[in-house]
């Protein structure tokens, strides 16, 4: 009997919202999803929600109010997966859906904001930074002679080269940006969040069947009983 509910309770635990909710407690630490780098390695850059390094000939770059939007999204990630485990553990508790909820989507809207970034950013540079520069270059106080600048950075990955002319002198500067491994386990950890979205409402009513059914039976037998009961006090 024990080991009947053991196996139903097992059966009814959602296995997919504890692996992602596993992987969520583990993803915020696991370094970039994203890194890109100029020349070689004159800059270099690796950014995820929960990560960020940029450095300038072997200079990193630091800054407060990044750290801080950096730790409150490493704790909004680890909650939502300890909420998601504790839901999928749990799946026929009133609140289970709930708080699976809540965690589900996290990695999905990480996701989508850090490849709108990228996108806008790399779009911001390629056709408004090179007119910003010259513009610059005609001011009080700018001594460089700025002639042409040629920025190409890639949308998201890929290798390009960006050109600067000045006094004469033409420096060509290649940038390449990928995605890391860290981005296509983000990317698994959302599908699940999704597929759990979907999947976590049945066993949520599964549950409550099951219950019913049981108390049927078990009216079903108590009546049986009383019917024998009745049938041996008769016979009496």
């Amino acid at each position: 009997m024990q080991f009947k509910k053991l196996k139903s309770r097992l059966l009814m635990m959602n296995w997919f919202g504890i692996i992602a909710g596993v992987l969520m407690l583990i993803l915020p630490f696991l370094g970039p999803w994203w890194r890109a780098s100029v020349g070689t390695k004159a800059l270099e850059i690796g950014i995820s929600p929960f990560y960020y390094h940029v450095s300038i000939l072997g200079q990193e770059l630091s800054s407060t109010l990044v750290s801080y939007f950096i730790l409150a999204a490493q704790l909004t990630l680890i909650i939502g997966g300890v909420l998601m485990i504790l839901g999928s553990l749990a799946p026929e508790k009133w609140w289970s859906k709930k708080i699976v909820r809540f965690g589900a989507m996290k990695i999905f809207w990480f996701l989508i904001i850090l490849l709108a970034l990228l996108l806008v950013g790399a779009y911001a540079m390629n056709n408004f930074l090179p007119g910003l520069a010259m513009n610059a270059t005609g001011t009080e106080g700018v001594t460089l002679d700025l002639q042409a600048l040629d920025i190409q950075v890639p949308y998201i990955t890929g290798t390009t080269t960006s050109t600067l002319q000045a006094s004469g002198i033409t420096i060509a500067a290649p940038i390449h940006a990928d995605l890391t491994p860290m981005f296509w386990l983000a990317v698994i950890t959302a599908g699940l969040g999704i597929i759990i979205r979907i999947y976590h409402g049945r066993l949520t009513e599964e549950p409550e069947t099951e219950e019913k059914e049981e108390k049927s039976e078990e009216k079903e037998e108590e009546e049986i009983d009383e019917k024998e009961l009745s049938l041996l006090s008769e016979s009496q």
